[in-house]
């Protein structure tokens, strides 16, 4: 047999043929367990944000010991929104259209604040961002992490107000250039603002974080170039080994 495939030239084709199986099978199944892990995360994740909120205090204490088991548990804050330094964070909504969502920080006490996603804001409706300071009020929300910038996003336009990515440490810095303020490490993805209608604007919880979980996907597009390879092997062996037998 080995003579048969070496005098069809099929002995490379063969090596690198098994060679590309191995490695497309091997990003399959380790995507099924990418899957296996993204599926307990959002286990976890769901029954977490269906916990009794927690008071900011204990949300801070949690969040210096375990960030990544302290993200998305739902919080109670109270404090007054600080007037005219609203972020825009652009988000379009698959609903509403273009648009971003409104990030203003609420003072929690003497210079401190947390950053809170108060809702998503229509394009046709920029006017109506928030611009003067209201409270005190009453923000029920999930804690988030701040972004880390991804490859491919651009830089925030902070002279035109436009945000591509959820920088913390710049939405803090551009909105109290002096200082003096300290800001909690984490938002508030707001789901209730008190005094804002279910229908109001900004509008509470109409971007509601979202776990991406594509990995099966993933894996059927592997597993499938694996069986696109095999397919063209065999027939490409086939032919070869007809045409050394017919010569």
């Amino acid at each position: 047999m080995l003579i048969r495939f070496r005098s069809a030239g099929l002995v490379w084709p063969t090596v690198l043929s098994i060679l590309g199986l191995a490695i497309l099978v091997s990003l399959g199944t380790w995507q099924l367990q990418r899957k296996a892990w993204k599926d307990r995360l959002i286990a976890a994740v769901s029954a977490r944000q269906d916990r009794a909120p927690i008071a900011l205090e204990q949300a801070r204490a949690d969040w210096r010991t375990s960030p990544d088991d302290t993200e998305y548990t739902p919080v109670t804050v109270r404090g007054a929104f600080a007037g005219d330094v609203a972020k825009l964070y652009y988000a379009p909504h698959p609903k509403f259209g273009p648009g971003s969502d409104v990030y203003s920080p609420l003072t929690v006490g003497p210079g401190r604040v947390v950053w809170v996603n108060r809702g998503f804001l229509p394009d046709r409706m920029r006017g109506q961002a928030p611009t003067t300071t209201t409270g005190p009020i009453e923000v029920v929300g999930l804690v988030r992490a701040p972004a880390e910038r991804g490859g491919f996003d651009p830089d925030n336009d902070v002279a035109r107000n436009l945000w591509y990515w959820r920088d913390l440490a710049g939405m803090h810095a551009s909105a109290f250039p002096k200082g003096g303020v300290e800001a909690e490490p984490f938002f508030i993805e707001a789901r209730t603002v008190e005094g804002v209608a279910a229908d109001g604007w900004p509008r509470p919880g109409a971007s509601a974080p979202e776990i991406p979980n594509r990995h099966l996907e993933y894996a059927v597009t592997w597993y499938g170039l694996a069986l696109t390879l095999l397919g063209v092997y065999v027939a490409f062996a086939w032919s070869r080994l007809r045409a050394r037998v017919a010569e």
